[in-house]
C-alpha cells in the first residue's frame, strides 16, 4: 500500500473515530442528561414537562451529533389531561464532537421539527407558559443550567398562535421552514433569520381579511450585548408577491424597547395593495391589467412597555393609475387618491384615524369622486363625501358580476356625511352637525337577473335621503314577471344605528303591491297568490340592541294596515293590527287582531324561553299562553281553500259568535331533539247561529310524543249535549306498538242539531255523500257510551257500542245495544268497504218489543227513500239477518240487498196497506184502511228488491185473514188473500162473482168459496191482487196451498 494512501486513511479514521467515540459518549452520558434535567425543571414549574423517549441521531443537525427529545410535551398543571401548551414531535439538540471530547456540554444548535405552541394572555394579562413556568416579570433569579452557546436554530413544520383575551385576537404562524445562523465576535452577535410561513389573524373565533398571507423574510440583525441595541439592517420581507424593505433599529432591548423602524414598498402595480387584501379579492385583480406609480411607506417609532404602544403611522397612494378588464376592453382610468393612517396621540385604536383623500377614477361612462375621514376605531366617527354617476351596464361587465346578468340602469349618489363636529359643543355646533348629515341616492332604470332565478328584477326605481340623520326611502319599486313591488320606509336615527348607542330608534317599512303571484315566483303552481297587498311594518328598539343581542334584539314589532285577497282561499284579510313585545327570552304578543272577510279576531298571548328553539341544543321547554276571541267567526270564511271545504255541510254556513278560548302549548327538547308537545284548553266559550248552539266550558289536553297523539278528557257542553272524547293515535310508523283508540263518553247526545237534521221530508243524493271507505283505513278500536242519544228525532238510551276497523277497509261492529221505542236492539256484524264503489253490510239485529211507531227506518229504492212504518204499527221483536249493499251515508240500496227477518209483531195495525184498502168496496162498513190485529208472526225474506211473505194467519178485527204472496219495491204486488165470506157485501159479492148473489153460488166451488175445516161451516173468499197501489187488478183463485 503506498504511504500517501496509509496517511489518507489514517487521516479519514481520526474524526470517524472521533465522532464514533462521540457517539458512545453521548450515549453513555445522554439518558442520564435528558432525565437529570427534566427533573430539575419540573421542580421549578408549576406545570410539567413531559418526554416520550431519547435518542441519539448523528446525522439530524450534522456535523453536530444531536439527542432527539420525542414525543416533548408541556402541561400547565401537573397531571393534567388537557391539551399541552406546546408540543415538539422532534427536539434536536446538537453537541460538538470536540466539545464532550473536553466534557464540554454546550449546546451549539436546535432544531424543531413538527408540533405547535400555542400562547394564551389572559384578562389579567398574564401569559399561559410564564405561569406555567413560574416566571414572573419580576423574575431575576439564575439558576445553574447547561451552557448554551447557539449557532443556529431551525424549526420545520412547526405552528405558533397567540391568543389576546383581553382583545379576542389571535394571531398563528404555520412555519414552514425557518433558519436562524449565529455569529459571534465579543460582544456583537450577528444573526441572519431566513423563512417562509403563513400567517393568519382572527378576531373573536372569526377569519379577518388578514388570513392565509403567505410571508417570506430575510432579515439581517445584528445585537450588541453591551447596549441592549439591535439593529435591522435594509432587509427583505416578501408578503404575497410584493416585496418591502425592512430597516431600523431597536434600542434598550432588555429594559424598555425603544423602536424606530420602517417598512418601505414600491411598485408599478396594484399588487402592493393586494398583497393586503383577502386572497379571493387579491385574485380577482389578476382579471385587470392595471399600471399606475403605487407607493407605500409605514414607520413605527417608540417605546414597547406594559401600558405602551410605539406611534404608528402609514402613506399610501397612486396616481395616474387604470385598470383595464382584458376579456371586454372596459376601462377605469385617471384612478389617484391618497392615504393616510395613524394611531394618534394615545397611540391606540381610540385616537386612530384613517384618512383617503381625492380618491377619483373615471369609468368609460360618469365618474366616482370620494373623500372619507375615520377616527376613532373602537367607535367610529366618520366623514364622507361622494359624488357619483354611475352606469350599471358597465358596472356589471367591468366587475363581471357572476350571481347578475343583464345589469343595467343608473346610479346616481351625493353624500355629504360629517359626524366629526364635537356632540359635546354647542346647540350651535350640533345644528351645523345635523346640516352636514345630507345624502341622496336614485336608481333610474334599473335592471338584473340573478343567476339561477328564470326572471329578471325590471322597471328598478329608487329614492332615498338622508337629511339630519333620518334616513327616507322614498320609493323603491321593481317588477319580477308578473308581480310588482313598491316599497317606502324610514330609519329615525342613522348615526345612532351607527354608533351602536343607547338610544331610542325606530325603522318602519310599507309594502303595496297589486299582485303577488306566488306560484310563478316560486315556479310552484299549487302555491297562493297575493293581491291588493298593503303592509305597514315598524320595529323601536335601541341602537345598541341592534347589535348586542343573542338570538332577537330586544323591542317592539308592530304590524298595521295589513290588506290583502288570496286566490285559493278566496276572502278578503283586511284591518290587522300587530304588536309583539320581544324580551331577552320571551315574546309578548299584546295584540294581534284582524279580519277576514267578515270574522274578526283578536289574539293575546306569551312565548317563554323562546331562545331554545334558536339554539343548536334545543333541551329544555317552551310554554306559549294563548286567547283568542271574536265577536262573529264565519266558518267557511276560514275553512274553504281552493273551492272546498272539509266541514259536513250542516256547518259550512255555521257562525260562531262571542268566541272566547283560553289555553297553552308546552314545547319539551330532550338530548337536541323534540321530545313532546302538550296542548292544554282552559276554556272554550261560543255561540252557534244556524244549529243554534252554545258551546260551553271545553276543556281538555293534548299529547303528541313518539309520534303518538293523545287526547285526555277532551270535551265540552253543545247545547243539551254533552260529551268526552279520548283518543290515542299513531302518526307514525304502523309498528308502533301502541294502539289506536277512540273512546267516547256522553250523558247526552243531540245529532240531529249538531248535523242540523231537518227531517225526511226531502230525498237525499245517497251517492255523492262523503264515502269514508275512500280514505286509508288503520286497524282502530272505537267505544261508546251515551246515556242519552237523539238522531232522527227518536232518543235512544243507554247506548253501548264497541267496533274495529282494520286496514282492508273492513269495520267490524261487535256490540251495539241500546234502550228506543219502548224496548231494545241489539246490533252485530261488519261492514265490507275493501270495494268503496260497493259497501256491504252483514249483520244480525235482535229486537225485543220495539214500538213501531216511535221507530223510524229508512230505505233507498229506485232512487225515492220510503220509511217503513208507514203502513205497519205495533210492537216487534225478532230476529233479522241481513247482507245491505248500502250507499256511502250508509242507507240500504233494497233492490240490491238480501235480509231474513224472523218477526212477531204484538198489538199491531196496517194502516193504509194497499191489498186491504184496495178491498174496502167489497166488505161493508169495515174500515179497510186500519186494520188492528192481536200477533202477527212470520219469517219474511228480502231478496232481489222482492219481499217474500209467507202464508200467515191475522187475528185481526176484520176476523181471520190469511196473508201470503210478494210485493217488489217498485210497488208492484202479488197478493193472496183469504177473508170471511161474512165480511162480503152484496155488492161486493156480485162484483167479486160475476153477478151473482150470495145464494146462487156453488158452495162446493172450491176456487171462489171454501170451508176452513169440516167441523166449522165458515166459509172463505180467495182473492188474489196483482199491480200497483195506482193500477191493481182483483180476482178469485184456488188456494194456493192446495195447488
Amino acid at each position: 500500500m503506498k504511504k500517501s494512501v496509509k496517511i489518507f486513511l489514517i487521516l479519514f479514521s481520526i474524526p470517524v473515530l472521533l465522532l464514533a467515540f462521540g457517539v458512545v459518549v453521548i450515549s453513555w452520558k445522554q439518558e442520564a442528561l435528558t432525565q437529570q434535567a427534566i427533573q430539575q425543571i419540573n421542580q421549578s414549574f408549576n406545570g410539567e414537562l413531559v418526554l416520550a423517549k431519547s435518542r441519539i441521531s448523528p446525522f439530524a443537525n450534522f456535523p453536530y451529533i444531536s439527542i432527539d427529545l420525542q414525543g416533548l410535551k408541556f402541561y400547565g398543571e401537573k397531571d393534567s389531561q388537557e391539551r399541552p401548551m406546546y408540543e415538539v414531535q422532534d427536539l434536536y439538540v446538537g453537541f460538538s464532537v470536540l466539545d464532550i471530547l473536553r466534557g464540554n456540554y454546550e449546546v451549539k444548535s436546535i432544531k424543531l421539527k413538527g408540533g405547535f405552541l400555542h400562547l394564551v394572555k389572559n384578562e389579567a394579562g398574564e401569559i399561559n407558559l410564564l405561569t406555567a413556568k413560574n416566571v414572573t416579570n419580576n423574575d431575576d433569579s439564575e439558576g445553574e443550567a447547561l451552557d448554551f452557546s447557539l449557532q443556529s436554530i431551525k424549526l420545520d413544520s412547526f405552528d405558533l398562535s397567540f391568543l389576546d383575551e383581553q382583545n379576542g385576537l389571535m394571531y398563528t404562524a404555520h412555519i414552514k421552514n425557518i433558519q436562524t445562523t449565529v455569529s459571534s465576535v465579543d460582544a456583537l452577535l450577528d444573526l441572519n433569520l431566513a423563512g417562509d410561513f403563513t400567517f393568519d389573524v382572527e378576531s373573536q373565533g372569526k377569519p379577518t381579511f388578514f388570513v392565509d398571507k403567505n410571508i417570506r423574510l430575510n432579515l439581517d440583525l445584528a445585537y450588541d450585548t453591551d447596549r441592549g441595541y439591535l439593529d435591522l439592517s435594509p432587509s427583505s420581507v416578501w408578503l404575497e408577491e410584493s416585496l418591502f424593505s425592512a430597516s431600523g433599529h431597536i434600542s434598550e432591548l432588555l429594559q424598555a424597547p425603544q423602536l424606530d423602524l420602517k417598512i418601505e414598498g414600491q411598485k408599478p402595480d396594484f399588487n402592493l395593495f393586494a398583497a393586503f387584501l383577502p386572497k379571493e379579492v387579491a385574485a380577482a385583480l389578476n382579471d385587470y391589467q392595471n399600471q399606475g406609480e403605487i407607493f407605500f411607506i409605514g414607520t413605527i417609532r417608540g417605546a414597547v412597555s406594559e401600558g405602551e404602544a410605539p406611534a404608528i403611522a402609514i402613506e399610501f397612494g397612486c396616481d395616474n393609475a387604470y385598470f383595464l378588464r382584458a376579456d371586454n376592453q372596459r376601462r377605469v382610468e385617471d384612478l389617484r387618491f391618497v392615504g393616510f393612517y395613524t394611531n394618534g396621540s394615545e397611540r391606540s385604536l381610540k385616537t386612530s384615524e384613517f384618512r383617503l383623500q381625492n380618491f377619483n377614477a373615471k369609468p368609460d361612462k360618469g365618474f366616482f369622486q370620494a373623500d372619507l375621514l375615520i377616527r376613532d376605531f373602537l367607535d367610529p366617527y366618520i366623514k364622507v363625501k361622494i359624488n357619483a354617476d354611475l352606469d350599471l351596464d358597465f358596472v356589471g361587465e367591468f366587475f363581471e358580476l357572476e350571481d347578475f346578468e343583464g345589469l343595467s340602469g343608473q346610479v346616481l349618489l351625493t353624500m355629504d356625511f360629517d359626524e366629526l363636529v364635537d356632540l359635546e359643543g354647542s346647540a350651535a355646533d350640533f345644528s351645523q352637525m345635523q346640516k352636514s348629515l345630507q345624502s341622496e341616492l336614485r336608481l333610474k332604470d334599473l335592471r338584473f337577473a340573478i343567476k339561477g332565478y328564470p326572471y329578471p328584477v325590471e322597471k328598478v326605481q329608487a329614492h332615498a335621503i338622508m337629511t339630519e340623520g333620518r334616513v327616507q326611502l322614498n320609493q323603491l319599486k321593481f317588477n319580477i314577471k308578473d308581480s310588482d313591488f313598491s316599497f317606502k320606509g324610514e330609519l329615525s336615527d342613522f348615526p345612532a344605528l351607527l354608533h351602536q348607542q343607547d338610544k331610542a330608534i325606530q325603522v318602519s317599512l310599507e309594502a303595496q303591491s297589486k299582485a303577488v303571484l306566488l306560484g310563478q315566483l316560486l315556479e310552484q303552481e299549487e302555491s297562493e297568490n297575493l293581491r291588493d297587498l298593503r303592509l305597514h311594518l315598524s320595529f323601536e328598539t335601541k341602537a345598541k340592541d341592534l347589535f348586542d343581542f343573542e338570538f332577537l334584539p330586544v323591542g317592539k314589532f308592530k304590524i298595521e294596515d295589513f290588506y290583502a285577497q288570496l286566490d285559493n282561499f278566496p276572502h278578503t284579510f283586511h284591518d290587522f293590527d300587530a304588536e309583539v313585545e320581544i324580551e331577552k327570552d320571551a315574546l309578548h304578543v299584546k295584540k294581534f287582531k284582524g279580519e277576514i272577510d267578515q270574522t274578526d279576531f283578536m289574539l293575546i298571548g306569551k312565548v317563554d324561553n323562546f331562545s331554545k328553539w334558536m339554539k343548536d341544543s334545543l333541551d329544555g321547554q317552551s310554554t306559549i299562553q294563548l286567547s283568542i276571541s271574536s265577536k262573529q267567526l264565519h266558518l267557511n270564511d276560514l275553512l274553504t281553500y281552493n273551492g272546498v271545504n272539509y266541514l259536513p255541510e250542516s256547518w259550512r254556513e255555521e257562525t260562531l259568535r262571542n268566541l272566547q278560548a283560553a289555553g297553552k302549548i308546552v314545547l319539551d327538547f330532550q338530548k337536541h331533539a323534540f321530545q313532546s308537545a302538550d296542548f292544554y284548553l282552559d276554556n272554550l266559550t261560543s255561540l252557534t247561529t244556524l244549529h243554534p248552539l252554545k258551546l260551553e266550558n271545553f276543556t281538555g289536553r293534548a299529547h303528541l310524543e313518539d309520534d303518538y297523539l293523545l287526547l285526555e278528557d277532551f270535551g265540552g257542553k253543545m247545547g243539551v249535549s254533552s260529551f268526552v272524547v279520548n283518543m290515542g293515535y299513531n302518526l307514525g310508523e304502523p309498528a308502533n306498538p301502541k294502539n289506536d283508540y277512540l273512546h267516547f263518553r256522553a250523558p247526552a247526545l243531540d245529532l240531529d242539531a249538531l248535523m242540523g237534521f231537518q227531517g225526511f221530508e226531502e230525498d237525499t243524493n245517497h251517492q255523492e255523500a262523503f264515502n269514508v271507505f275512500q280514505l286509508p283505513f288503520r286497524n282502530m278500536e272505537f267505544k261508546a257510551v251515551i246515556q242519552q242519544l237523539n238522531y232522527h228525532t227518536f232518543w235512544l238510551r243507554d247506548v253501548n257500542a264497541s267496533m274495529r276497523s282494520q286496514k282492508d277497509h273492513f269495520i267490524y261492529l261487535d256490540t251495539l245495544s241500546l234502550k228506543v221505542a219502548d224496548g231494545s236492539l241489539a246490533v252485530k256484524g261488519y261492514f265490507n268497504g275493501s270495494n268503496p264503489d260497493e259497501i256491504y253490510f252483514h249483520s244480525e239485529m235482535q229486537a225485543d218489543k220495539l214500538d213501531l211507531d216511535k221507530l223510524l227506518f229508512k230505505f233507498e229504492n229506485f232512487g225515492q227513500d220510503y220509511l217503513i212504518n208507514d203502513n205497519l204499527h205495533g210492537l216487534v221483536s225478532g230476529t233479522i239477518k241481513s247482507k245491505f249493499l248500502v250507499y256511502p251515508d250508509l242507507t240500504p240500496i233494497v233492490d240490491k240487498s238480501e235480509a231474513t227477518m224472523d218477526l212477531t209483531v204484538y198489538q199491531g195495525s196496517l194502516v193504509n196497506f194497499t191489498p186491504l184498502s184496495a178491498l174496502s168496496s167489497y166488505f161493508g162498513d169495515r174500515n179497510l184502511n186500519r186494520v188492528r190485529f192481536d200477533t202477527l208472526s212470520n219469517t219474511f225474506e228480502l231478496k232481489g228488491g222482492v219481499l217474500h211473505i209467507p202464508s200467515m194467519n191475522i187475528n185481526s178485527s176484520l176476523g181471520f185473514i190469511e196473508l201470503s204472496g210478494r210485493q217488489s219495491l217498485d210497488l208492484n204486488m202479488d197478493y193472496f188473500i183469504r177473508v170471511p165470506l161474512a165480511m162480503v157485501t152484496q155488492v161486493g159479492f156480485r162484483a167479486l162473482f160475476g153477478g151473482k148473489n150470495k145464494n146462487e153460488v156453488d158452495p162446493e166451488q172450491e176456487d171462489a168459496i171454501v170451508f176452513r175445516d169440516g167441523n166449522r161451516r165458515t166459509r172463505f173468499v180467495n182473492i188474489n191482487m196483482t199491480g200497483t197501489p195506482e193500477d191493481y187488478k182483483i180476482a178469485l183463485r184456488r188456494d194456493q196451498n192446495q195447488r
